[in-house]
């Protein structure tokens, strides 16, 4: 492959072209989108209403049609000490049904790699859906890392677990800003993934549009003990994607999100460092990988690699 430079586009012998995304694509990032992922129309007119995709997609195109799209979005990589690494999250990696078992995905995300190192972004992550995904992109070099404790619970077992509580604790929705400083606060001195207030409020958008938010967990003098993002997946099914809360309040602040979102069932995820009193399981949530030799000396000391590293949400 030899670069184009005026876009930074790549192009193989067979005439495949990997390139930043146009506004002309849309139609066909939609059509991969839903055949792909299967989300309804709405919630793809969504995404592309509200993000500022073209600057963020990469495509793969193959005569003339979009075989492979994803996603890159900025992030930063902060060490237990505070340093920080520009970084970049892959996301809604597709190809086209027509085009799949090509490798063409893997050709994209090396494209992508070396369009970022071109911008000087040197780190980029993903979160696999799977097992199989795990050992898809160890072959392209991502390692494990990002750690999450997970638990699934009853609305019974929520409450049988929230104690009688020292103080009185209260859910208020926020704004994207003041819910990132609330999770910043919350993880200092943790290896980490920082956002974008764009990120955040992309996220509150979705939040509220599925019947739920983000939410500040105070005490009754409106002392604030952490933060949570949550999403309703179904009637009888709620994602609690983030509870940054000190492990004391942790039954007592699902309690009040159960409340505030009643269904059936509670998929809740916490840093691997806290959440111990919801039970659950420790895993792998993310995958990482370091483009530049000085970084790839760094890894053991850096975010991803220790098991208090914390992701956080993904777009999922």
């Amino acid at each position: 492959m030899h670069p184009q430079k005026k876009n930074f586009g790549l192009e193989s012998r067979d005439g495949m072209i990997a390139r930043p995304a146009e506004q002309e694509d849309l139609e066909e990032l939609k059509e991969i989108w839903k055949l792909c992922f299967g989300d309804e129309d709405r919630y793809i007119d969504f995404y592309y209403q509200n993000r500022d995709w073209v600057k963020e997609t990469a495509v793969l195109v193959q005569d003339g049609r979009i075989a492979s799209m994803l996603t890159m979005i900025p992030v930063d990589l902060v060490d237990k000490y505070g340093r920080i690494r520009r970084a970049s999250m892959l996301f809604a990696i597709a190809t086209h049904p027509d085009f799949q078992n090509r490798g063409y995905a893997a050709q994209l995300i090396e494209y992508s790699n070396e369009y970022l190192k071109s911008r000087r972004v040197f780190v980029t992550l993903l979160v696999p859906a799977s097992e199989d995904l795990f050992r898809y992109y160890r072959k392209l070099g991502y390692r494990e890392g990002f750690f999450v404790r997970e638990a699934i619970l009853r609305r019974a077992e929520i409450e049988a677990r929230a104690a009688v509580p020292d103080s009185i604790l209260a859910l208020r929705a926020v704004e994207p800003a003041e819910y990132n400083r609330m999770r910043k606060d919350r993880l200092t001195g943790r290896p980490r993934l920082d956002y974008r207030n764009e990120e955040l409020l992309f996220e509150k958008r979705v939040a509220v549009m599925s019947g739920a938010d983000l939410f500040s967990i105070e005490t009754e003098t409106r002392d604030v003990v952490g933060c949570a993002y949550a999403e309703r997946m179904s009637a009888e099914k709620v994602i609690v994607k983030e509870l940054l809360v000190p492990d004391q309040y942790a039954a007592l602040a699902l309690k009040l999100l159960s409340e505030r979102m009643p269904a059936e069932e509670y998929i809740v995820r916490t840093p691997s460092f806290a959440g111990r009193t919801l039970g659950g399981s420790i895993r792998p949530f993310g995958m990482i990988r370091f483009n530049e030799n000085q970084d790839r000396k760094a890894v053991k000391a850096s975010a991803a690699a220790d098991e208090d590293s914390y992701l956080g949400f993904a777009f999922d």
